[in-house]
C-alpha cells in the first residue's frame, strides 16, 4: 500500500472516529430520559466496551496481563477518565447535547495549561490568546446561550463547571498517557485496562448510590451497545489508527468533527435550538483549538 493510500486511510479513520465520538449524546440522552442515572449508564457503557475490546484483543492473541508495578499508573489514568466521562454524561442533565460536546472539546486548551503549570513548559502569546478565546466561547455558551442551551430549571453556572471539568479530566488523561510510564504500552492494551478500571469504578459508584439497575428494555439496551461499541471501542480504535498513520496533530484537527457531529445530530434527533450566542461560542472554541493545534504543529 502506497504512502498516499495510507494517509488517505488515516484521514478517513480520523474523521470516522471523531464522528463516532460525536454520537455519545445520541445514545446517552435517550437513556437519561428513561430515568437512568449517569452513573448507571456509564457502568453499562464501559463494562460492555471493556468486554468487546477484551475479546478483540484476545482474538489478536494479545497478552492482557498487567505488571503489579503499573497498576497505580493505570488506576490514576482511570480516575482522570472517570472524571471526564462522568462529568460529560452529567452535563446532559444541564444543557443540550451539542453544546455539552463543544465545551468538552476545549480540552486541548486545558492540556496546554496542565503542561504549563505542572511541567513548566513555556507558554507562547498565541497560546494565551487561545485560552482567552476559549473562555469567551464557554461564556457565550453557558451564560449568553439562554434557554436554547440549557434544560429548563437547570443551574447554568453549575452546568458549565461540570462540563468544563469533563474537559479538564480528559486533558489530564491525555497528559498522563503522554508523560508517564503509560507510553511504553500499546494503545489498545492501555485503553482496555483503562476501560476495565473505569467500568469497575462506575459499577461501584452506581451500586453505592442504589442506581445500578438491570436494564431489560430493548431500545435502552441497544443504546448502551451503541455507546459502548460505536462511541467507545470503534471510536478509540479508529483514532489510534489515525494517530499512527497521519500523526497526532492532523488527528487533532480531524477530531473537530466530534462536537460538530454532536450539534448536528442533536438538532436533527432532539430538536435542539441554536441562537447567535451559541453559534458564536461554538466558533470561538473552534478558533481557540485551531490556534493550539497550529501552534503545536510549528513546535
Amino acid at each position: 500500500m502506497s504512502r498516499d493510500t495510507n494517509v488517505g486511510a488515516g484521514v478517513a479513520a480520523g474523521l470516522l472516529g471523531a464522528i463516532c465520538f460525536g454520537f455519545i449524546p445520541v445514545f446517552g440522552k435517550p437513556a437519561l430520559e428513561q430515568g437512568l442515572s449517569p452513573m448507571c449508564i456509564l457502568a453499562y457503557r464501559f463494562t460492555l466496551a471493556a468486554i468487546v475490546l477484551g475479546l478483540f484483543l484476545k482474538v489478536r492473541r494479545v497478552n492482557l496481563g498487567i505488571p503489579l508495578r503499573d497498576i497505580s499508573t493505570m488506576l490514576l489514568l482511570a480516575v482522570y477518565y472517570c472524571v471526564s466521562g462522568g462529568c460529560l454524561m452529567l452535563g446532559y442533565e444541564y444543557m443540550s447535547g451539542g453544546v455539552t460536546g463543544v465545551i468538552h472539546f476545549s480540552y486541548p486548551v486545558f492540556v496546554l495549561l496542565i503542561l504549563l503549570l505542572f511541567f513548566r513548559e513555556r507558554i507562547r502569546v498565541s497560546s494565551a490568546v487561545a485560552i482567552v478565546i476559549a473562555g469567551a466561547g464557554i461564556y457565550c455558551l453557558g451564560v449568553l446561550g439562554g434557554d436554547a442551551a440549557f434544560i429548563p430549571g437547570a443551574n447554568r453556572v453549575e452546568g458549565v463547571l461540570v462540563v468544563v471539568l469533563s474537559g479538564v479530566g480528559y486533558a489530564a488523561y491525555l497528559v498522563g498517557v503522554g508523560k508517564g510510564r503509560a507510553q511504553q504500552y500499546d494503545s489498545l492494551y492501555l485503553t482496555f485496562w483503562i476501560l476495565v478500571f473505569t467500568a469497575a469504578a462506575f459499577i461501584a459508584l452506581a451500586g453505592a448510590r442504589g442506581e445500578l439497575v438491570l436494564v431489560t428494555d430493548t431500545v435502552t439496551m441497544l443504546n448502551f451497545v451503541g455507546i459502548a461499541v460505536v462511541s467507545t471501542v470503534i471510536a478509540n480504535v479508529l483514532v489510534v489508527y489515525a494517530v499512527k498513520t497521519v500523526g497526532s496533530t492532523m488527528e487533532s484537527i480531524l477530531s473537530a468533527m466530534e462536537p460538530a457531529t454532536s450539534v448536528v445530530m442533536c438538532i436533527i434527533l432532539f430538536d435542539e435550538k441554536l441562537n447567535l450566542p451559541i453559534i458564536a461560542g461554538i466558533a470561538l472554541i473552534f478558533i481557540a483549538v485551531a490556534i493550539v493545534v497550529t501552534r503545536s504543529s510549528k513546535s
